[in-house]
């Protein structure tokens, strides 16, 4: 019987973007190999694959000779990010109502049943794991696993802004409300209302990222961009 398990590379990747995307290492905290090493008890070894791994997907950044820091969220890449989700998410409505069954509808309230009990905001990173597996499950049910992955892959900056989004009270609130009009959406097999909510889910996150670069203008990195004036 072959036995799977997870490396200590992985387990150590997987921690320090854990500890990325929820914001205990905050944007602009120097991240070498050493302090990492010391910080999770590990060798340079995974820690150094590590590193390599998040600048690929854009969370740290490397200055050879100098430092590495965990990279500030990107206004272009939080617009590049979330035009892909929003376009993905946007197509794959009709195939996901056409494929819709009972079990699938009856699913998804279950995981907004479970999204209700974690709405304290001290718990918003079980919320947001039960708010991704929301979403994906729409992906599956159409058949559109890969499109689910990439967006999980690429979304590394308009993911962090969710995280930070979900502490400010009441969003978690928004967030289940919009969550059940899916829902409601998929039991009348509805295209357009449901493509209308998916929509404006996505849009009243990019609704949030104007008051987060209020609250936490050193989190942010902005380069002059006209598209945050045309969508907030």
């Amino acid at each position: 019987m072959k036995i799977i398990h997870n490396s200590l590379n992985d387990v150590t990747y997987n921690k320090i973007r854990e500890d990325i995307m929820n914001m205990t290492l905050e944007p602009g905290t120097d991240v070498s190999v050493q302090k990492l090493s010391e910080r999770y008890g590990v060798s340079r070894t995974p820690v150094r694959e590590a590193v390599v791994r998040l600048q690929q997907s854009g969370l740290v950044e490397i200055y050879p000779q100098r430092k590495t820091v965990v990279s500030k969220i990107d206004i272009d890449r939080i617009h590049e990010e979330w035009f892909i989700r929003t376009t993905l998410e946007s197509a794959v409505v009709d195939e996901f109502i056409r494929k819709c069954s009972e079990l699938v509808t009856d699913t998804l309230q279950e995981i907004i049943n479970k999204q209700k009990r974690y709405i304290d905001k001290d718990r918003f990173m079980e919320f947001y794991l039960k708010d991704n597996r929301f979403h994906q499950l729409i992906f599956e049910t159409a058949d559109e696993s890969l499109s689910w992955q990439t967006i999980e892959d690429t979304a590394t900056h308009y993911n962090r802004i969710r995280l930070m989004c979900g502490k400010i009270e009441g969003n978690s609130q928004k967030i289940i409300e919009e969550h059940e009009r899916m829902v409601e959406a998929a039991r009348k097999r509805d295209v357009e209302a449901m493509r209308a909510v998916v929509k404006e889910h996505s849009y009243y996150l990019i609704d949030q990222v104007k008051e987060m670069m209020k609250q936490y203008p050193q989190f942010f990195q902005c380069n002059n961009s006209d598209w945050i004036n045309n969508y907030i």
